[in-house]
């Protein structure tokens, strides 16, 4: 569906040479919710206006349904970006034109009749259940309602691809749920290719299928969403995952100097990841009855992302050196993985 090879964006900043994306390669498949992820700076935004050409790439190729875009003409570019719609973080309302107005700027210049306009501004308002606000202003709507008026006039034109910039960086958090469901919703019955960029690790656990993370212009790591939180495989990765869940506090604690009197100092930490069918393990009792090993449960946490569990236990075992060995080996043959914390 979408192709990016290669793609390199230079920009001139006070007369110093700024490289803003640096050698991209991604595939992004037909119908599926992709995520670029990263911290402010690390490129996002320039390569998603990349794909429909608002930032031209300084070289490489932007390739739609085999057809490389950055080969068409003017004329060719306008109509194809038709095809793709977009969303930003501050909605990009006109002010002074109601909710329905918004909507039908794009269709205006599609040449299609008055009543035909009228019926499909009225189907996308049902769509993002604005109905009754057709003849509002946008200072008249709440963020939320704002960002779901942006969404309709994105699909005016029937998009095959829908590109969100921090779509949700400006909402509250139950504001950010409501649209991250009438995004899943959308890719599901209009079978839309979602392109979404967000630092925001809470927004790629709910709807991404897959995701890449950008650090310093380039694409460091690209997984499922699963694979990226439960096997990183770049520290970078592991770093900025952290920063999503609860043990990044936990392992601050364990840094400070007047540590929690239950953790035992000497005594290595151990983290646990439990994936899949391991995560609904009685294992801590299992240890005990087994090897006579006791565990000290510092932290815990399970989530899900897409339907799967994926879990994380901080312990400390105490027993037997011999018995604590075996302990080790058995979590292991769980496929349960095992670090050393400290």
């Amino acid at each position: 569906m979408i192709e990016l090879l290669n793609i390199n964006k230079t920009f001139w900043v006070d007369q110093k040479e700024v490289h803003a994306v640096k050698d991209v390669n991604l595939h992004i498949q037909k119908a599926e919710i992709f995520g670029v992820i990263g911290f402010s700076g690390a490129g996002k935004s320039t390569l998603v206006r990349s794909i429909n050409l608002l930032e031209r790439p300084t070289s490489g190729q932007v390739i739609i349904d085999g057809v490389d875009i950055t080969r068409l003409s003017d004329k060719e570019l306008r109509n194809l970006r038709q095809s793709i719609g977009m969303i930003f973080q501050h909605f990009n309302l006109m002010p002074s034109r109601t909710v329905f107005e918004n909507i039908d700027l794009p269709l205006k210049r599609t040449g299609i009749s008055k009543a035909e306009r009228v019926k499909k501004i009225e189907e996308l308002l049902e769509l993002v259940e604005l109905k009754d606000k057709a003849q509002a202003y946008p200072n008249q709507l709440s963020g939320g309602q704002k960002q779901r008026v942006a969404i309709a006039r994105a699909l005016a034109c029937s998009p095959k691809i829908l590109l969100c910039d921090e779509a949700t960086s400006a909402l509250d958090p139950k504001t950010t749920n409501s649209i991250l469901k009438l995004l899943k919703d959308l890719n599901e019955k209009l079978k839309l290719t979602i392109v979404v960029i967000t630092h925001q690790m809470s927004v790629v656990k709910d709807i991404c299928d897959r995701a890449a993370l950008m650090e310093n212009g380039r694409v460091i790591e690209t997984n499922t969403v699963y694979n990226l939180f439960s096997h990183p495989n770049v520290e970078s990765s592991k770093d900025f995952i952290e920063m999503a869940g609860n043990k990044n506090a936990f392992i601050e604690v364990l840094n400070k100097k007047n540590e929690l009197s239950y953790i035992k100092k000497d005594i290595p930490i151990y983290l646990l990841t439990y994936t899949g069918d391991a995560t609904g393990q009685a294992l801590m009792s299992k240890l005990y009855a087994l090897f006579k090993v006791e565990a000290n449960i510092l932290f815990g946490n399970i989530d899900y992302i897409k339907d799967k569990p994926l879990g994380q236990l901080a312990v400390q075992l105490s027993g037997e050196n011999e018995n604590i060995e075996k302990a080790l080996e058995y979590i292991k043959e769980q496929k349960i993985d095992l670090e050393v914390l400290r």
